[in-house]
């Protein structure tokens, strides 16, 4: 009689911990708390934590000593500084590992369905076939997630992207790099804004939670 595979809790954990990043549901200077984590993917608390602990080594979220992990404000330095690795590992993409023109439109193929740039970064990494560039973009693109949002925001891509599509599509590769270092100039010039936004939303999001205190305080019943 077979028995079904043994769920593994870190495992799990991780998975969900990272969904949740792709996902949108952490917003800069989000405190992240063991135990609600725990309790709302169904687990106990240790295996969350070890995650936890797992992706602050990754840079996806941080530690403070003696106050937890939080979903991380990246600073204008700091997303330029990933904006340049994330250029590296295209070019490296797109040069040291490219596999001819058959795979640059295998990538177009394969991201013709996303909106923006990002799903055509992501299928230019992985049809190099090189496991250790593609999750090293990965982890790149995952820090910058709430990043692009915002840079979305503030300057869509769609021409670009456009522009970009077809030129994979038509295995166009120096019109391709060309169009990517002008992606990359565009989006460091940005960056401050950027950071910005991603202050602006913390502050928000204190804000928010000081008048909900506020107004639970003044509707809570005063002893004497």
């Amino acid at each position: 009689m077979s028995h079904p595979p043994a769920r593994d809790p870190y495992g799990v954990a991780l998975g969900a911990m990272r969904q949740f990043a792709r996902d949108g549901r952490f917003e800069p200077g989000d405190p992240l708390v063991v135990t609600d984590l725990a309790a709302e993917i169904g687990l106990s608390p240790t295996p969350v934590r070890e995650a936890l602990a797992c992706l602050a080594g990754e840079g996806l979220i941080e530690r403070q000593k003696g106050k937890g992990y939080f979903y991380p404000v990246l600073s204008a330095a700091e997303i330029i500084d990933l904006y340049e690795l994330q250029r590296a590992y295209l070019h490296a993409a797109l040069t040291v590992h490219y596999r001819g023109p058959l795979s640059l439109q295998r990538a177009a193929a394969a991201a013709s369905g996303s909106a923006g740039v990002v799903g055509l970064f992501d299928a230019i990494v992985e049809q190099t076939g090189n496991s250790v560039l593609a999750a090293a973009h990965a982890r790149v693109a995952a820090r910058l997630d709430t990043a692009t949002r915002i840079e979305t925001r503030l300057s869509p891509d769609d021409e670009e992207s456009v522009c970009m599509l077809a030129a994979a599509a038509e295995a166009r590769l120096p019109h391709l790099l060309e169009l990517l270092a002008a992606h990359h100039d565009r989006r460091c010039a940005l960056a401050r804004q950027i950071a910005n936004g991603l202050r602006t939303g913390v502050r928000a999001g204190a804000g928010i939670q000081a008048r909900e205190g506020q107004q639970a305080d003044a509707a809570s019943p005063r002893s004497g």
